[in-house]
């Protein structure tokens, strides 16, 4: 953990911050974090996949068919229709020490500095977040739950047995070159036993598990996306719209 600081005051002593003013940060970030309060809005507008990081499942906005490189992202704005709240909390994220869950940030992030460097303090005198600080706290505190339901029905769809491996006939159009990216097996599904089928249910797995599957319409988008924003030659439309358009084809502990 050399590389995290753990966001308390007297871990912040002499050090401030540059809060992210735009989304720049997520330039070559293809893969976003996402939970299932998200699904409604998220499924319809960019495509999701399950992936496997250590031994947790992950529910991500696939935004990019290439390593390093953010589809959605142009000149330091979301191009997207959904703005995923990932980006809103950045480079802030809850990591779990014991049972409890603490405030951290990456060193390496960018945003890091010291007191007179016209950074912003992370608290005030009495200890307390300051405005930019407590403002991603909040947008955390409501994450945070719903990013670890996500996990577990995550879990119980691959106990299932019911997570599979993007298909081909996915990612050589796209000439993805990210791996691990997971959708479900619709038929396997379809054909579980009804107590498998309650047990899902139970999780609440199974909103997941439709979304998933439903969102996979969305990787038009990465297409069309890949033409105004794939590298340095390419030119953004004047109206963005033609490219998102119809396709026609715990607690918080500041004191450890």
């Amino acid at each position: 953990m050399s590389n995290t600081l753990i966001v308390t005051p007297n871990e912040c002593v002499g050090l401030s911050w540059h809060p992210p003013v735009d989304v720049s940060f997520a330039t070559r970030e293809p893969l976003i974090p996402m939970h299932a309060g998200e699904l409604a809005s998220a499924a319809t507008t960019m495509p999701l996949a399950a992936l496997k990081e250590g031994e947790r499942w992950r529910l991500v906005g696939v935004c990019g068919a290439a390593k390093d490189h953010n589809l959605f992202v142009r000149q330091g704005k979301w191009l997207g229709a959904y703005r995923p709240q990932w980006l809103n909390t950045w480079p802030l994220e809850i990591i779990e020490m014991g049972d409890k869950g603490v405030l951290a940030l990456k060193r390496d992030s960018g945003v890091l500095g010291s007191d007179g460097d016209g950074g912003e303090s992370f608290f005030n005198a009495d200890g307390q977040p300051r405005p930019a600080l407590a403002e991603k706290v909040e947008w955390l505190k409501a994450s945070y739950s719903k990013q670890r339901a996500t996990e577990k029905a995550l879990s119980s769809l691959y106990r299932a047995e019911l997570l599979i491996p993007w298909p081909k006939n996915i990612t050589q159009p796209l000439g993805l070159s990210i791996e691990g990216l997971h959708m479900v097996d619709e038929k396997a599904l379809a054909g579980l036993p009804d107590e498998a089928f309650l047990t899902l249910r139970r999780a609440q797995a199974l909103p997941l598990a439709y979304a998933l599957n439903l969102s996979l319409a969305q990787t038009h988008l990465l297409a069309r996306l890949q033409r105004v924003n794939g590298g340095h030659d390419s030119t953004a439309p004047e109206n963005l719209d033609e490219v998102f358009g119809e396709d026609d084809d715990f607690t918080f502990d500041f004191d450890s």
